[in-house]
């Protein structure tokens, strides 16, 4: 849902799409300097950062796109840590071919495979009718672009949700529920305004000042992905 909103300082139109879309024209790889961190197996913070930021993103993926349970989800995005760290070790990943996440994608994506064939599910899944409460097998077809497409979505999602817990730090309060409620939830500026007692334009003035600094932390958080 998109609005346009005039706060004094600009016309702000955005809409929660439109800001992931925008997150994904940030491309910055993994660090350096973090890629090294990396190599030593025994650097506990940076291993423990790369999973913070990439485990959730890899349960979304499996999810999402092969429909594992929660607990089939955790177990595929540790089986994928593991196997990402065994093969970085050896040397495997090639910085010159592409970036990071792009690399995890195809482990992430043979581990949920495997777990699959494991589980004897060979990407076929149960489906049930609300209605009648019988289920059917559906068959989940292999289409690498699609799979990818997902992996993007799922990685705009994650750099999206670390954007909105920075803010959550660094605004007070009050205006990080006008922007919650305005520009995430739909609530009109009245409404905002009346909920949290406030005027109209400090609604607007606050998902102004959310917008402009994730803005900002966008190629940061890229910085580091």
């Amino acid at each position: 849902m998109a609005d346009s909103t005039k706060t004094g300082l600009c016309t702000v139109t955005i809409s929660r799409a439109e800001l992931l879309e925008e997150v994904g024209r940030f491309a910055g790889p993994t660090t350096t300097g973090e890629l090294e961190d990396l190599k030593d197996a025994r650097h506990e913070t940076a291993w423990h950062q790369f999973s913070d930021r990439y485990r959730p993103m890899i349960m979304n993926y499996a999810q999402k796109r092969f429909r594992l349970s929660s607990a089939d989800a955790e177990e595929a995005a540790q089986g994928t840590m593991i196997a990402f760290a065994v093969a970085y070790q050896k040397g495997q990943y090639d910085r010159e071919k592409g970036r990071l996440r792009k690399w995890l994608f195809g482990i992430a994506t043979n581990q949920i495979r495997n777990l699959q064939r494991k589980r004897g599910q060979n990407r076929e899944v149960q489906i049930v009718d609300q209605t009648t409460g019988t289920g059917f097998i559906a068959h989940i077809p292999d289409d690498g672009a699609e799979l990818e497409k997902i992996w993007e979505e799922a990685w705009r999602q994650a750099v999206y949700q670390q954007c909105i817990k920075e803010v959550r730090v660094q605004f007070d309060r009050k205006t990080v529920q006008a922007f919650e409620l305005f520009a995430r939830q739909g609530l009109s500026a009245q409404e905002v305004a009346d909920k949290l007692g406030m005027t109209q334009n400090a609604v607007f003035l606050a998902k102004h000042k959310i917008l402009k600094r994730i803005r900002e932390l966008i190629p940061l958080m890229e910085a580091n992905w």
